[in-house]
């Protein structure tokens, strides 16, 4: 390579500096255990084009999303597997993505990426409580086999809830009280979160469309991905 591994570096900055404002970005939006990234892979499985940041950064983009058995790529390794994707994509065509923030895990997504994102339309997942916690509950199901990794996890809210709340939580691990604790941590803390960023983040999400869905089992999410793309198909007509 001409100029070694430093050239490497610019190209890569330089490019994820101006690549993505080639796209147009379409925003999985919703709260907390809405099985956005799974909604995404599924448009992906329709011939979409997507952009899964959480798959390339190995996190699941929250306080307990670190994966248990997969370590998160370097900075510099994300951005090159960021700039391999995007230069797979057809500019003429959108973007999928998630909603995320400008972290994931400790992994920072460039700011004109982000920008970028947040300039694009939303679709807003409205599922129930009880299909939220029972789709958590299968797809973290690694932590109810893990409980002291669990709790080490939960430590980390310290300061974000009181020590009576992160105490009564704890005590759940410990009796294997399941749907009691993911609805709580739905309710108290990842909602509430979500509440206060959604307005301000992605500028195309209040006007953006509402998909109702009891349903996040494998089934419900490749109909809820269907209903998503045939919308935006017949918006962008």
């Amino acid at each position: 390579l001409d100029g070694g591994y430093k050239a490497w570096r610019r190209h890569v900055i330089e490019q994820l500096d101006g690549l993505p404002k080639k796209f147009s970005f379409i925003v999985i939006a919703g709260p907390t255990g809405s099985a956005k990234t799974h909604v995404l892979q599924a448009i992906g499985g329709l011939g979409e084009q997507i952009l899964d940041l959480e798959s390339l950064a190995s996190h699941k983009g929250s306080v307990l999303g670190a994966l248990p058995d997969a370590r998160q790529p370097s900075q510099k390794m994300f951005e090159t597997l960021l700039l391999q994707t995007l230069a797979g994509f057809n500019p003429t065509r959108p973007v999928y993505v998630e909603a995320e923030s400008r972290k994931v895990g400790n992994l920072h997504v460039p700011e004109a990426l982000m920008a970028r994102i947040r300039l694009g339309d939303c679709c807003f997942i409205n599922a129930s409580l009880p299909a939220r916690v029972g789709f958590l509950l299968r797809d973290y199901d690694y932590f109810t086999r893990n409980t002291e990794y669990l709790s080490q996890r939960l430590a980390a809210l310290h300061g974000l809830q009181s020590n009576e709340t992160l105490a009564g939580w704890q005590a759940q691990v410990t009796a294997g009280e399941w749907p009691q604790l993911v609805e709580e941590l739905l309710t108290l803390h990842y909602d509430p979160l979500y509440r206060r960023s959604q307005a301000t983040h992605f500028a195309g999400q209040p006007d953006s469309p509402r998909f109702a869905c009891d349903d996040l089992n494998p089934d419900g999410i490749k109909q809820l991905a269907s209903a998503i793309v045939q919308e935006r198909s017949a918006h962008t007509a």
